[in-house]
């Protein structure tokens, strides 16, 4: 069963963190990338996270809008933290197995295929390992794994090696 518990601390936030950042109603592994670099490097990969996009920021931005200033206040606000991971759920709908939804305060995105099987592979990797949740480093496996996929775009345009990347994951 994949809920938010299969998830260590590390990577949950990362996953909430991807569905904050996340513009639509699908979720992709651009903003799972995204997510995982803001936390610092994983497995060697030391790059900022602003290469991955942050447009619905930068245009706020434009306008004099601080999206972090506007989070705070309504944290204040409300004595509510959007990334609190109790507010959270992950879970793959009973009728749709395919399908599975990232639902949090004012958000509910769904994977797309990309992500969904992103999640599934870190998943396998943790299991393989022998550990009970997957972490960060089992996120960027999976994201790996599908070499089509959005965030390995970004990271071939960064002149990043996939092969030297995939050998630093496997040995840590």
């Amino acid at each position: 069963m994949m809920t938010l518990a299969s998830f260590d601390p590390s990577a949950r936030h990362a996953l909430i963190r991807a569905g904050l950042l996340t513009e639509g109603p699908t979720l992709g592994t651009r903003p799972l990338l995204h997510a995982l670099l803001e936390d610092g490097p994983i497995a060697g990969l030391d790059l900022t996270p602003d290469f991955a996009g942050r447009s619905q920021r930068d245009l706020l931005a434009t306008l004099g809008i601080d999206v972090d200033d506007v989070h705070r206040r309504a944290s204040e606000a409300t004595s509510l933290r959007l990334d609190d991971p109790s507010l959270w759920r992950l879970r793959r709908s009973p009728f749709l197995p395919l399908r599975v939804t990232l639902t949090g305060p004012g958000t509910q995105v769904t994977l797309n295929e990309a992500a969904r099987k992103t999640l599934e592979v870190a998943l396998w990797a943790a299991r393989r390992r022998g550990h009970p949740s997957a972490s960060r480093e089992d996120l960027l496996w999976g994201l790996l794994a599908d070499r089509g996929n959005k965030a390995v775009q970004i990271l071939r345009s960064r002149n990043i090696d996939l092969r030297t990347l995939w050998t630093a994951l496997g040995a840590a």
